[in-house]
């Protein structure tokens, strides 16, 4: 009986996870066919990068920023934690030679180092408190990219026409990983990813790594307030912008692509229990999000352990039941990765990017890393439900009810 009741337990969870693919699946078709065209005249923009430490990626991410096609007038601002940080130098060079070989579009590119740390909030946070009190006068619509986004050249001019439809306050894109060689740490990162990009997008959370807002609404939401205390920017900022009648919307079009593929299993579990963290703090949804990663891992490990069960009292019937949902759900799952897939794929074609062709030696590689990807995200949100510490690039946190103070770093 509870074995039955396991199984069917799995597969209904199965068949949910199924109606949640469909309706993200649908909501990007019906983006992907409605791509908003750019308002005339085009709104002048500032893009926003703070940096703390030099990532591998920084000078390519740059190099990107600097190939923008976007029409109207910008500006580059960006904020590094200090001028012995690593990313002081690398930046600055970058931005003096793209500048001197006439490859920069923007108007004016500005390094600043952050000038006070204060205890209460991230330092990524207060790096954009300051960044917001800096702004150029003319600036209405503002940017802000991560140091490992390396952007499509119409990266801009994407985020400026979704953020300028009627009622929309901001717009952000996601992270799509694709490990290019297809390492076990880096498997397990897409797949998690795959099921956070459905999660993110159908509960409204925004990402603020390719995120963009119009200027008049940061001080006005309270947005800017609230970062104060915060972890992260991107999270919080769903809940201000409904509260002055604008709401956030994701744009497709706007996935960053990274074949990154050197993470390793334990700093990507922290990594990803840091993630789920920044949704607890600051975003109405969490139990919801907590619910999908606990509960799916709890059913699993029950599963699991009458199926052992079973095995050792010799009810082979009640084990050839739990043994064929758990082979029913796992195939499942990578069937609906293969469909997150797929709708990636379109996403990612109106900025002329492409992923290469999966087969089903691709799909071998989900299914035998599945299993350790499941572990991972239950262990990761275990650890975020419970947090009361989060280190983010060296620097230590103590987690206060909604947001964060510094104890080192």
């Amino acid at each position: 009986m509870i074995a039955a009741l396991l199984a069917g337990a799995l597969l209904a969870t199965l068949g949910l996870q199924l109606l949640l693919t469909l309706a993200f699946a649908v909501l990007v078709r019906r983006r992907l066919r409605r791509l908003p065209g750019l308002a005339q005249p085009e709104p002048a923009a500032e893009v926003v990068l703070c940096l703390r430490g030099a990532d591998p990626s920084l000078a390519d991410a740059l190099m990107a920023l600097a190939g923008q096609t976007y029409p109207g007038p910008w500006r580059l601002l960006v904020v590094v934690d200090s001028r012995q940080d690593p990313a002081w130098p690398l930046a600055q060079h970058t931005i003096a030679r793209l500048e001197a070989a006439g490859q920069a579009g923007w108007q004016a590119a500005r390094l600043t180092p952050l000038a006070a740390r204060p205890a209460q909030g991230s330092l990524k946070s207060a790096s954009l408190r300051q960044a917001f009190g800096e702004l150029d006068a003319a600036t209405e619509l503002v940017a802000l990219v991560d140091a490992d986004a390396v952007v499509a050249p119409g990266w801009l001019a994407a985020l400026a026409a979704g953020c300028r439809q009627d009622g929309v306050g901001a717009v952000s894109g996601n992270r799509w990983y694709a490990p290019e060689q297809g390492s076990g740490p880096g498997l397990v990162r897409a797949i998690w990813n795959g099921g956070a990009l459905v999660l993110m997008t159908l509960l409204g959370i925004p990402w603020g790594g390719s995120l963009a807002v119009r200027r008049e609404l940061i001080e006005p939401s309270g947005w800017r307030e609230l970062l104060a205390s915060s972890l992260c920017e991107d999270t919080a900022l769903s809940a201000p912008l409904a509260r002055c009648g604008w709401r956030y919307q994701f744009r497709p079009e706007l996935l960053a692509l990274d074949r990154d593929d050197s993470i390793a299993l334990r700093p990507l579990r922290r990594w990803i229990s840091r993630q789920l963290l920044t949704a607890r703090l600051h975003h109405p949804a969490w139990p919801l999000v907590a619910l999908h990663g606990l509960g799916s891992w709890l059913l699993l490990l029950a599963v699991l352990a009458a199926l052992l069960v079973a095995l050792c009292l010799g009810l082979w019937s009640a084990a050839a039941g739990l043994l064929a949902a758990l082979l029913a759900y796992e195939l499942g799952c990578v069937a609906l990765l293969l469909l997150i897939e797929s709708v990636a794929c379109r996403s990612l074609r109106p900025l002329g990017r492409e992923l290469l062709p999966q087969d089903l030696a691709h799909a071998w590689q989900l299914l035998r890393w599945l299993p350790l990807a499941q572990w991972v995200y239950g262990l990761a949100t275990l650890r975020a439900s419970l947090a009361r510490r989060v280190e983010w690039r060296g620097v230590h946190y103590e987690v206060l009810g909604r947001g964060v103070r510094r104890v080192r770093g």
